[in-house]
């Protein structure tokens, strides 16, 4: 994917934080997973503490806030993790 066309798709990823849930979150949990910071059967599809947890390491990991919450930075960190 080029980075345009990755940096638009990230803009268009709504912000989320634990209590969400929906179609947006499965895709974060997917990600995740892809990634090794959670397990797969954990993709309930529901931001839970174990969702919490593992974008928390993952921010950490990449030097952004860990706090919990996806918005355009940890999207943009996701992204560019998975495509290169």
């Amino acid at each position: 994917m080029s980075t345009e066309v990755q940096a638009t798709a990230t803009r268009e990823l709504p912000t989320l934080k634990r209590g969400d849930s929906g179609s947006a979150v499965r895709l974060l949990q997917n990600l995740l997973i892809s990634l090794n910071y959670l397990n797969r059967d954990l993709a309930s599809g529901s931001f839970l503490d174990y969702t919490d947890t593992a974008v928390r390491n993952f921010q950490r990991e990449y030097g952004l806030v860990a706090d919990g919450i996806v918005g355009i930075k940890t999207w943009d960190k996701l992204g560019a993790s998975l495509w290169g």
